[in-house]
């Protein structure tokens, strides 16, 4: 049996180089509810021309909306060291949502004011590694099929080089709307 004395203790590290970070966003309640007649391409382009508010998620990483086309958008944020993961690379899981929110942007461009989707299925590949030295990275996400329920998308992360860093598809339910 150990007593106190014989525990061994950890000593705290010291922390260098703390840095901190403010967002601000917009109730996305309210968001919803102003842009609820609009059909999925023009909540879009309301957020792209800066009409609307992006949603919280994506100003918390730094997502821009770069390009709009039906069925068709892409995305971009640039490498920084809060995207990081313990290896100094971009954290996979923010790579899935640059992908994701491309992907699904896209299907949201097909459907009308009275439709949603949600995400059944997500798949990434990682081919190289994103870094600080990499720059601004775009997630290209295009619909591939959209049914009345299903749809499938695909998408392609490269930097401003057209080097690819990743590539993904999706299958996204549809919901609401006309069939």
């Amino acid at each position: 049996m150990r007593t106190d004395t014989e525990t061994s203790r950890v000593e705290s590290p010291r922390i260098e180089g703390v840095r901190s970070r403010t967002i601000t966003w917009t109730d996305p309640a309210r968001m919803r509810f102003r842009l609820r007649g609009l059909d999925g391409y023009d909540r879009l382009a309301a957020i792209k021309r800066g009409d609307a508010s992006p949603p919280p998620a994506a100003q918390l990483l730094g997502l821009s909306l770069d390009e709009l086309e039906r069925g068709r958008t892409v995305f971009s944020v640039v490498a920084d060291e809060l995207h990081e993961n313990p290896m100094g690379t971009m954290h996979g899981g923010v790579v899935a949502t640059l992908v994701d929110t491309a992907m699904g942007c896209a299907v949201s461009s097909t459907l009308p004011a009275d439709a949603a989707f949600t995400t059944l299925e997500l798949s990434t590949n990682f081919v190289r590694a994103i870094t600080q030295a990499t720059g601004r990275v775009h997630a290209e996400g295009r619909v591939v099929h959209r049914g009345g329920r299903i749809a499938t998308t695909e998408a392609r992360v490269y930097d401003d080089a057209g080097t690819l860093y990743a590539h993904a598809k999706s299958t996204c339910l549809v919901q609401g709307g006309a069939r």
